[in-house]
C-alpha cells in the first residue's frame, strides 16, 4: 500500500494451524501502534491445507495485509524472492510464520536499522541471546552452518540462517540470490556482506514451533549450504588475492 514505511514479508506453506497464533500477535502489535505505517505481505507458497483461503479472508478483513499466491510449492527462498519483488516500502522485514522468533522484536530491529545498519538479523547464537527451546536438529543445523560461514568470512556475525530480519530497500534491490530453499536466507546474508552492506545482530532466543510441522528438508538444506560455503570460500579467497595484487604484496614466484 502506498506510503508504507515497512513491508513485512511472511512466507506460508501449509500453516493453517499456526495462522491464528500469528494473527493474534500481529494484530496486537498493530492495535498497540507498534506497526504504524507497516503493511504485512503474506506469500502463500502453494499451500494445500486451506492456508490460501484463510489468508484471503484475513486480507479482506485487514486493510494493512496483502497476499500473493504461488500456484505450487516453490520453496522458502522462492517465496522470499516473490516477497522482495512485491515489497513497496523503504524498509523490508521478513519473519517465519511459526513465530519461533518473537514478532514483537521487529520494531526494535527496524529502529536499529534506522540508526545506520543495512541489515539487522535475529541472532540466536550470539553469546547474549539466552537459551531458547528450539528443536535440537534445527539447532545443530543452524548453529553449525553459522559457525562455518563465520569462519570462512572472517567476521563477527554469529547467526546466518534466521529469517527474522530487517533490510534497507537498497539491499533487497541489489542482492540477487539463487537458492529456492532454506539456504537462501544464509545466501542473502553472505552475498550482502560481499557487497559491503553493514550487518547488526539483535541477540534473541529461538523457540520450538507450537503449531504444525517443520517444512525443512534436512538433506536438501545441508547440500545447499555446502554449495554456498564453497562459493563463499572461493569468493573470499579471490577478494583476498585481488587485494594483495592491488597492494603489490602478493607475488607469485616462478
Amino acid at each position: 500500500m502506498p506510503g508504507s514505511l515497512v513491508t513485512l514479508i511472511v512466507p506460508c506453506y501449509n500453516e493453517i494451524d499456526g495462522l491464528p497464533q500469528l494473527m493474534r500477535r500481529l494484530t496486537a502489535m498493530h492495535d498497540a501502534g507498534q506497526m504504524t505505517g507497516w503493511e504485512v505481505l503474506f506469500v502463500n507458497d502453494g499451500s494445500k491445507d486451506g492456508t490460501r483461503e484463510a489468508l484471503n479472508a484475513i486480507a479482506k478483513d485487514h486493510n494493512w495485509i496483502r497476499v500473493v499466491h504461488h500456484p505450487s510449492n516453490k520453496g522458502l527462498g522462492a517465496a522470499v524472492r516473490t516477497g522482495f519483488a512485491n515489497a513497496i516500502a523503504p524498509i523490508v522485514c521478513t519473519m517465519d510464520s511459526d513465530c519461533t522468533f518473537a514478532p514483537e522484536k521487529l520494531p526494535q530491529m527496524v529502529r536499529i536499522l534506522q540508526e545506520g545498519a543495512d541489515i539487522v538479523t535475529a541472532s540466536p547464537w550470539h553469546p547474549e541471546s539466552g537459551a531458547g527451546s528450539v528443536h535440537p536438529v534445527r539447532k545443530v543445523l543452524s548453529q553449525g552452518a553459522s559457525w562455518v560461514y563465520r569462519g570462512i568470512l572472517g567476521n563477527e556475525v554469529h547467526s546466518f540462517t534466521p529469517m527474522h530480519r530487517a533490510y534497507r530497500r537498497e539491499v533487497v534491490k541489489k542482492v540477487k540470490f539463487n537458492s529456492d530453499g532454506f539456504a537462501a536466507i544464509a545466501e542473502i546474508m553472505v552475498r550482502a556482506m560481499f557487497h559491503g552492506f553493514r550487518v547488526k545482530e539483535l541477540p534473541m532466543p529461538v523457540d520450538r514451533r507450537q503449531f504444525g510441522e517443520s517444512k525443512i528438508n534436512i538433506f536438501q538444506s545441508v547440500t545447499a549450504h555446502l554449495s554456498l560455503m564453497r562459493l563463499a570460500g572461493w569468493t573470499t579467497f579471490t577478494m583476498w588475492a585481488d587485494a594483495k595484487l592491488a597492494s603489490g604484496r602478493f607475488v607469485i614466484e616462478e
